[in-house]
């Protein structure tokens, strides 16, 4: 079976890096596969040449119309029977490859969780209908949406939640000790209003105990900006801290005392997953799948991110346990990781679903 894998650049994300380990993966499986772009950015490209993955690059040197054409009849002079796409706008590119080679089996790949139905949800579910073969969400809150929102869909829907490196993210058994005496969390998030740091930031506010490195912030813009007055504003200018994302976050987890993520929605989140298998307890909004991973009084607390005090009652509440508390959560959050983020599970299940019918397959949930 000859599979392509397709997103719009392999710049440095969650979801490009999901499919770049998915090509890989497949490629270790023995499949026949190639990542394609049709965008510049190379972030995963190395992983890829390690695995012995092609990574082809098709030009966009004339309309949109032309684009698909020219991917359309790449994939079939190469023989691809199977295409797995991922994000929206490459998912509506592909289904517009599969209008132009029908025998194609298109897997489009949803990796957010819908809030609201608007009307580009409604033309994308409905080009979904029409062209794909399966879709796959990346969360269960998504397939739940799909399912709700556009039934016609059911017999196709499938759940498949990112894989972790496990071996990298794994538990720091020497945790330093905290030199200011205030307990750390870390947020490992690109810093937008979607992610909610001017919620935390009022929190934190009445937490006098805490201190917050927010990981993330890419470029100075408009809402950095206004964090920044608004750390100022509190009074947190030694207590809340926004630093450039990382490399190697695995090292800011083994540094904290617990992860926070305030978001207002969420997918599966890859930042999460990686701090559950860091054996971190989590503080989280109460959105999406957040409370399949993270069970209040077992590995974490939930809260409203609406709510300033709902979020700052959540912070309080962590930052209150022992340390042997602490020690038992982030134990409970590492066998979370292990038993729903690893690579077996991962790829077991696309080898599932390649398996099965290639007109649809059963839902999973």
């Amino acid at each position: 079976m000859k599979i392509c894998c397709m997103i719009a650049s392999l710049r440095m994300g969650g979801a490009e890096r999901q499919l770049a380990g998915l090509a890989a993966l497949m490629k270790q499986e023995g499949h026949d596969v190639e990542v394609l772009t049709y965008r510049d950015g190379d972030f995963y490209e190395a992983g890829l040449i390690q695995a012995g993955v092609p990574h082809r690059r098709v030009v966009q040197d004339g309309s949109e119309a032309k684009l698909i054409r020219d991917i359309a009849a790449g994939l079939k002079s190469r023989g691809v029977e199977v295409l797995i796409s991922f994000l929206a706008g490459t998912n509506i590119k592909a289904c517009l490859v599969r209008r132009l080679y029908p025998e194609l089996r298109l897997i489009v790949s949803e990796r957010n969780s819908n809030t609201s139905y608007l009307l580009h949800d409604r033309l994308r579910f409905a080009i979904y209908r029409r062209f794909a073969s399966q879709v796959v969400s990346n969360n269960y809150s998504q397939t739940e949406f799909i399912r709700r929102h556009a039934p016609a869909l059911q017999g196709r829907l499938y759940t498949i939640p990112n894989f972790t490196e496990l071996d990298r993210f794994c538990p720091n058994t020497a945790k330093p000790p905290r030199h200011d005496g205030l307990f750390r969390f870390v947020v490992t998030a690109r810093l937008s209003p979607r992610k909610n740091a001017i919620g935390l930031i009022k929190a934190a506010a009445r937490c006098p105990e805490i201190r917050i490195d927010w990981f993330g912030s890419a470029k100075q813009d408009a809402y950095y900006k206004r964090c920044l007055r608004a750390i100022s504003a509190h009074g947190l200018n030694e207590r809340f801290f926004i630093h450039p994302g990382s490399d190697c976050p695995e090292n800011l987890y083994r540094q904290a005392d617990a992860f926070c993520l305030p978001s207002f929605y969420e997918g599966t989140s890859n930042s999460l997953a990686e701090a559950l298998a860091c054996g971190l307890p989590a503080a989280c909004s109460n959105v999406s799948d957040n409370p399949r991973y993270v069970t209040e009084g077992r590995n974490g607390v939930l809260f409203d991110p609406s709510g300033t005090d709902s979020i700052a009652g959540a912070l309080k509440r962590m930052s209150s346990l022992s340390p042997e508390e602490l020690a038992g959560e982030g134990e409970r959050s590492r066998e979370t990781a292990l038993s729903s983020f690893s690579k077996e599970a991962f790829i077991s299940r696309y080898e599932d679903l390649l398996r099965g019918p290639k007109g649809g397959t059963k839902s999973h949930s």
